[in-house]
């Protein structure tokens, strides 16, 4: 048997892959991620059962429940992100487990067919004594010449025993790393199990808030009333903030810019997911009553790049009740487009930014979508007629 190349160096990569398999720093950053948001949750649920004692007894206002359930709504998101993501890994760790096992089961056959050898060997030196070996090599019938030609032969076998030895040896180092791996590789999964566990369980309670929450506003009129007349004070807090705007906006750079009427129909997507609510008149999803949206809820992952309609430049960026974090560009001729629900900015108030040039990341508080509104003097105008066909 020959010395395979990389032999030796194997049994040191696999150390190293010992090492790398252990639960990582990110496993503690899932396990975290999770405490933060089971401490959430348990806020959240106290705000909710004081804001219904306080409204029963007259104490308090009800916008917090609107509040409160677009914080469940969050956090039920962010939970089943969590819940995904260990479902990836468990799923990747049993593909990893197979390929260990079958590897641990190659570097067994290897192992064991090179004990039989040395154990062939070991009978025919037993067999063979030290005497026999010299009688054969200094037999008086036999020439010099076939005397040299038995001691290179001899000298043959004693390298080959060598060798044979020394791949045992790096088998068994091998056999043991790989061993070492498949128990790191099974502790990860048992990590990554007990971690999901944990994430379904708290997924069904933050479900469950939501829906006794929902049922208590449900049967009672005046707080599914209180409800929407909340959602319609988001909305008027965001005119108030843009006719603000507006009426400060005395630079001149607006009367360089053209406005947005050039390129209607032209206009980039912010994002490119689909669209979850349009423009005009809907349905709540969770409270089932008619609202008014003006503007686009467009799916988006966390941290997806959230880019420029078009080009113009930065007059706002910061949170809003209601929205997060909120920009607003000023494209000129009173054209305005907003993004909300994003993570963090990329630009600042006063920069100038080019159409499709990413303003910023999506993912305000695990969100997955991002909120797209176009409006002309304060006024806003369904961006289906102004984005790009898709």
């Amino acid at each position: 048997m020959k010395i395979l190349p990389g032999m030796i160096g194997r049994g040191l990569c696999g150390l190293l892959l010992v090492f790398l398999l252990v639960p990582s720093s990110a496993v503690t950053a899932a396990e975290a991620e999770l405490d933060a948001s089971r401490q959430r949750l348990g806020q959240i649920q106290q705000q909710i059962d004081e804001t219904l004692k306080g409204l029963r007894g007259k104490k308090t206002e009800s916008g917090v429940l609107a509040e409160a359930l677009e914080r469940l709504e969050v956090e039920t998101r962010r939970i089943e992100r969590l819940t995904k993501s260990s479902n990836q890994q468990l799923s990747d760790l049993s593909d990893r487990l197979k390929k260990q096992r079958q590897s641990l089961k190659k570097i067994e056959g290897q192992k064991h067919e090179t004990e039989q050898q040395i154990r062939h060997r070991l009978v025919v030196l037993y067999k063979t004594g030290e005497v026999g070996l010299i009688k054969a090599l200094l037999s008086e019938t036999e020439s010099p010449r076939d005397i040299a030609e038995k001691y290179a032969f001899l000298s043959r076998m004693v390298r080959h025993d060598r060798e044979l030895l020394v791949v045992y040896r790096q088998q068994v180092e091998d056999h043991q790393v790989a061993v070492s791996e498949l128990e790191a590789l099974r502790k990860q999964q048992s990590s990554v199990v007990s971690r999901r566990r944990k994430e379904e369980k708290t997924l069904q309670k933050a479900r469950k808030s939501k829906k006794v929450l929902l049922a208590e506003v449900k049967k009672d009129t005046k707080l599914l009333n209180a409800m929407l007349r909340e959602l319609r004070a988001k909305a008027a807090r965001l005119n108030e903030l843009v006719k603000t705007l507006e009426t400060e906006q005395t630079q001149p750079y607006t009367e360089n810019l053209k406005g947005l009427l050039p390129q209607k129909g032209r206009l980039f997507w912010p994002v490119p997911g689909k669209l979850k609510v349009g423009f005009g008149t809907s349905r709540h999803g969770d409270l089932g009553t008619l609202i008014e949206s003006h503007g686009f809820d467009i799916q988006a992952t966390v941290d997806t790049p959230v880019q420029a309609a078009a080009q113009g430049k930065v007059i706002f960026a910061n949170s809003l009740r209601g929205y997060g974090k909120l920009m607003i560009v000023d494209h000129g001729s009173k054209y305005y487009t907003l993004y909300a629900h994003v993570a963090r900015f990329t630009k600042q108030i006063g920069d100038f930014v080019a159409a499709a040039e990413v303003i910023a990341y999506s993912g305000y508080e695990g969100r997955d979508a991002v909120y797209f509104e176009i409006r002309q003097r304060g006024k806003p105008i369904d961006p289906a007629d102004w984005l790009k066909p898709r």
